[in-house]
Formats: structure tokens, sequence, C-alpha cells
């Protein structure tokens, strides 16, 4: 289990709640909020941040102070903490300028935030990728949306109290610590998130999944050493809950003094901010995350990590970006494409790109799918493929399945995959299941379409299980090869009710060259036939030879064949009608490692021939954990509907009706 948090964070958080609520209620919808208030968080810690250094600065100085530049304590306050406001203004000191000028002052505030350049890979004008340097702050800003809002903030009068109330809020580091800070803006994260539920779903994961998810990893069985170096990784990061929370288990249950870097990117430009934001509130150094598509343009190619977790976008189509996804590619999606309704499954291929060689270490990976890669796509497919790779590379561990009810935007069933390249010696060639779709606890207020939470006690029930590795009810172990099938494909010869062979007609062509081979014909007859000049006989009766290629091919009860000459221009056209079985063109999906010829006589009753084999791959999960439930005896229900009625008379003689109803 990950690290309990012991710093109350309620009445900071409380009480920016309350500011969002009170001034810009009636003003902005809710879903609004966020644009406004975690720039605006951001903005008043790095203000308190840079007052602190300030005093620090001065402090030192002493008498000094009034011969230090404004540009020398510039220079000074960037290398110590690699930011500055370069307007000279602070929210206090916007306030007591009044509202006039409030608008233009905040205004130049924003643009007056500058931090260390950070480079940022961009795609040119020419498709080009390069490095450009970029104002990370400036940049979070930009995208929060908070620049968008301040006319209409300004326009509706409230953008004055919104400074003035923020200017109140001490977020100095002496008070709250960047932990706590960081603590602070998760809990407004998930509050935003939870009360704008309808979109939460698609940046947000309720915690109890991440901690499951981060406790699967495998993270302590690595000895892990001071100064070892640990990447992690979210490809679809959202507001980079999952990075934070995989950083602080690896920190409380790995050691503390590794060096944990945090990658991620994120396609929403606001998500984006918000995650940017997060990082910097709690001083992250060794964190970057990329604006952009993962699909279109991997922010981190040729880079591995150790650790990774996502959960991407599923049930959301491709199929127009299809085409600039795999021009950029580079190998990812190689092993094969999911249809382009969905394309969760091309996160799984790109995660397993960024895996680390077992040699090196390896990787583990736990990654959120709703059902369909479970089964989807037969034989052959896409998604067939990529279960393929992974199961036949023995690099899926385990596969939880989730209680539904757990996220806010959907209600439908949720599984964490863990893939990994480094398993432990006890796991190889194996696959676990684990059926926790019980282990749940109603809420106490539904948030959208969360009704449900996974609760520590249960999280932790799952990870043990998963530890045990044994099979019981909520678990079981299975071969790689029980989760392969052979798809056959068959012609059935259709049958009567006697059980003799059906035949039609069928029309062929035969080519001049065959005719020797299929029939029996003397050299002068041949030549007869063969005379494109001689068209006084059209039609030639001839005996098929008894193991031609022509019987053997279709299966033709005839010895004999109406040969039919046609001279069209300067060539022979020749065709017969034969009689041939009637074929029904079936297939049946056969378990690997069960002899499919054996099973073929046994289940197949009309005379078949295989015409083509594939292999496939799938994981019925509900299937390998159905409990059959009989059927009730009838006495059962037939005694609850006599006592319905016996109700329902009583109801109707309370209103004076006497209405008697016929037993059956």
């Amino acid at each position: 289990m990950s690290k309990k948090r012991d710093i109350d964070v309620s009445s900071e958080a409380g009480l920016i709640w309350k500011i969002a609520n009170d001034v810009l209620r009636d003003i902005f919808q809710r879903t609004e909020y966020p644009d406004i208030i975690y720039p605006m968080v951001l903005i008043r810690r790095l203000e308190c941040v840079l007052e602190n250094e300030k005093n620090k600065i001065f402090e030192k100085l002493g008498d000094k102070k009034d011969k230090f530049s404004d540009k020398m304590l510039s220079d000074k306050i960037n290398s110590k903490i690699g930011f500055n406001n370069t307007s000279g203004m602070t929210l206090q000191g916007i306030k007591d300028e009044g509202e006039e000028t409030c608008k233009t002052n905040f205004t130049a505030y924003l643009n007056g935030f500058q931090s260390k350049r950070k480079k940022k890979q961009t795609i040119n004008e020419k498709g080009e990728k390069e490095d450009v340097f970029i104002n990370q702050i400036g940049e979070v800003i930009n995208n929060s949306g908070i620049r968008k809002q301040i006319a209409k903030l300004a326009k509706s009068k409230i953008l004055f109290s919104l400074i003035e109330e923020f200017a109140n809020v001490d977020l100095m580091p002496d008070s709250v610590s960047n932990i706590k800070m960081g603590y602070i803006f998760e809990e407004l994260i998930r509050r935003f998130s939870e009360a704008n539920n309808a979109e939460a779903g698609e940046h947000y994961t309720p915690r109890e999944v991440i901690d499951l998810m981060v406790n699967l990893l495998g993270i302590e069985e690595r000895a892990l050493k001071t100064g070892e170096l640990i990447s992690i990784y979210d490809p679809a990061c959202g507001t980079g809950g999952m990075l934070t929370a995989c950083k602080e288990f690896i920190e409380a249950t790995g050691n503390a003094k590794a060096e944990i870097q945090i990658f991620g990117q994120e396609v929403s430009d606001k998500t984006w901010s918000v995650c940017e934001a997060d990082l910097m509130i709690k001083g992250e150094k060794k964190a970057e995350v990329v604006l952009g598509d993962t699909l279109t343009n991997d922010g981190f190619s040729n880079k591995k990590f150790d650790f990774m977790l996502s959960n991407p976008p599923y049930g959301k189509a491709w199929r127009k970006i299809k085409k600039t996804v795999l021009a950029n590619s580079k190998g990812r999606f190689n092993i094969g494409q999911p249809r382009t309704s969905d394309g969760q499954l091309l996160f799984t291929l790109h995660m397993l790109d960024k895996m680390k060689k077992s040699e090196k270490g390896g990787s583990s990976i736990a990654i959120v799918h709703n059902g369909s890669p479970l089964f989807s796509g037969d034989a052959g497919s896409g998604e067939s493929k990529i279960r393929e790779y992974v199961i036949a590379n023995d690099w899926l561990d385990t596969i939880v399945a989730l209680p539904t009810d757990l996220f806010y935007n959907t209600g439908i069933a949720t599984y964490v995959w863990l893939i990994r390249n480094n398993k432990p010696k006890t796991r190889k060639g194996k696959i676990q299941l684990i059926n926790a779709v019980d282990f749940w606890e109603p809420m106490k207020r539904s948030l959208g379409k969360k009704r449900r939470r996974i609760s520590d006690a249960n999280v932790q029930r799952i990870v043990q299980l998963h530890k045990d590795f044994k099979s019981n009810e909520h678990s079981k172990i299975f071969d790689l090869d029980d989760f392969a099938f052979r798809k056959v494909y068959l012609d059935l010869e259709e049958q009567d009710e006697n059980g003799k062979p059906v035949f039609e007609d069928k029309t062929i062509n035969i080519p001049q060259g065959k005719i020797k081979e299929f029939c029996k014909v003397d050299t002068k007859k041949l030549k007869t036939i063969l005379d494109k000049k001689d068209t006084t006989t059209t039609e030639f009766d001839l005996e098929l030879k008894a193991k031609s290629e022509l019987i053997e091919k279709y299966k033709t009860p005839d010895t004999h064949i109406t040969l039919n000459k046609a001279v069209i221009g300067n060539r022979i056209k020749f065709e017969t009608t034969i009689e041939v079985p009637v074929i029904i063109k079936d297939t049946e999906s056969i378990p690997w490692k069960t002899d499919h010829e054996t099973w073929l006589q046994k289940e197949v009753e009309k005379p078949w021939t295989i015409t083509a084999i594939k292999k496939g791959y799938e994981i019925p999960f509900t299937r390998e954990f159905y409990v059959y439930q009989p059927l009730r005896k009838l006495a059962e229900p037939t005694a609850e509907f006599a006592k319905l009625e016996q109700e329902n008379q009583a109801l109707l003689n309370q209103l004076g009706l006497n209405l008697m109803y016929e037993t059956v």
C-alpha cells in the first residue's frame, strides 16, 4: 500500500474551494472554475516562494541591500529558485491600486512571470522535429485558460474580488511545505473533477484505482540503491496523478534516496497546464511532461522507462488520424493495429515499445482497459496479433477485473493489465486472472457515474491475491497457451435427412490442355474437338478418368460429362456442367491445446474439409469465473405469485371491489 498522508490540507483546500464558489458562482459554469482557480493557486504559491526568497536575500545583505540593483536581485533569485516576476507587482499590490487598474495590472503581472528556459521539442513547418527553449511558467499560464477569462472577470466586476481573496491566502513556504502544497493542489483537482464528473473521467482516475495499479507494479521487488536512477512514465497522464502517486510509493517502500524522474505526455492543453502546475508547486525538478498527442508525435522517442502507468481513452475512434499515426509509428505499431473505432490498444503497443530490455532490469506496465481488448477481433486481426505479441513473449503477468461504476464518466467493466518483461521465476510461463468485481463498497453520494469505491482494505486484498499467486475463488492461474486457439475454416458437405450427400449443378470451364488429362479420349476425337474450323459438332460425351484432378477437386459423382464447345474468334471455349456436393462454409474455434482433428471428428457431424487454419488469442475472463446458478424449483415462484395475488385481492377488498382471480 502507498504511504498514508498524515498532512491535513482540508483547511487550505476548503478556503480556496470557498473562494471559487463565492466569487465565481452565477457568472461562470462549474466546468470553467478550474481554468481560473488552478492558475490562481499556482500564481499565489509562486509569489509566496518569491517573497520568501527575497526576504532571505535581504536578510543576508543587511544594510547593503540598498546597493543591490533590481537586475542583481532578479539574477540571484533566478539562480536560486529558477523563476521570477519582472513586473514589480504582487496580488496585494494590484489590489491596493484599486479596481480601475486591476485588469491592466493583472495582465502585466501575468506577463512578468519568467522562468529558466526549458528545452521543448516541437514540429516545425516542414514537419521536422526541432528543439526550442520556452518560458515554462509562461507556457503553463497561457495554456491554463485564465487569459481568456480575464475580460469576463473584469466585465462582471469580480476580477478585483478574486485577486483580493487570493492575496490573503497564506501559501508561504514556512507554513505550507512543497509536499503539503502538492496535496492541497491534488485535493482541489479531486474536488473539481468530482464536481464536474461528466468530464472528469477523461483526465482523472480515482485514487483507489491508482493505488492498486502502483501496488501491482512490483516496485518493492527491486532493491533500489541510493542515487539509482528510476524513471516513471504515463503516455496519457492527464493531471499527473499516477506519476506522483508512483513516486510517493517508491519513496515510501523502496528507497527515498533513489533518483526518481517523472515523464508524461498529455494531449489537452488545459489538462497539461494543470499537470505542469502541480509538478511545479511540488518542486519537482526532475519531471518532464510534453504537450501533444502521444500516438502522432512521441514526445520521448528512443527513451525507455522502468515503471509505466496509464488510463488511456477507450472506445475512442482514431480513423481520422490513422495515416498520421502510422506515418509517425517508428515501428511502435507494426505488430498490428486495432480497429479504427477504438484505439486503446495503440497505447499498449506504445508502452511496450518503451520497455527496457530484460537484461537491463526490464520494465513494468499497469494499464486500464475496458473489456474490448480481452476478446475483440478474430484470429489474424490486429487485436489478436497484439494479444499474441504480449502473451507469446510471456509479458502478460496479471489482469484484474475491477468493479463496475468506479469511474466518473462510465459505469462499464474495466480491467487493469499488468505487463512485465521481468517476471519473477515463479510467474514465468503463467498468467494470473483476479476477479475483484465484488470488492467494492457504495459511495455515500454518487459522483456522476461513480457509485462505488474500492476501500484500502480491498486494495490490499487484491494485492495479496496477486502476491499469493494461487488458484482460488477469486484468482486463477493459466498457461500461456490457455488463451490461444485455432480458427479452423471448413467446407461442410450438406446431407439430406437420410445422411446422403446433397448435390447441385455447377458449370465449370475446362482448359483445352486438360481435356485429355481429365477424360478418356482418343487422338482422332481430340483432334476434332480442338479443331477451330470444325463446328459441326458442339457437344461431346466423354468418360471421366477415375482419379483425375477434376474429380478430386470438385468431388463429383459423375462418371461422364458433356463437353460444350464454343468457337469465339480465334479461340475455343470449353465448359461442362457437373454435379458437385452442396458446400457450406463454416469455422470452428478450437482451444490450442486440443488436437483439432480429434475435436472436429467429435463435434462436427457433416463431412468436412479444412481449407485454412489461423492462430488467435483471446482472454475469456467472464467465462473463466462463471458460476452456474441453478434455476429455482417451480414451486417457489408459484408460491410467490399466489402470495402476491392474495395481497392484491386484500387491497381490492379494501377499496370495495370484489374481483376474484382465477387460479390457473
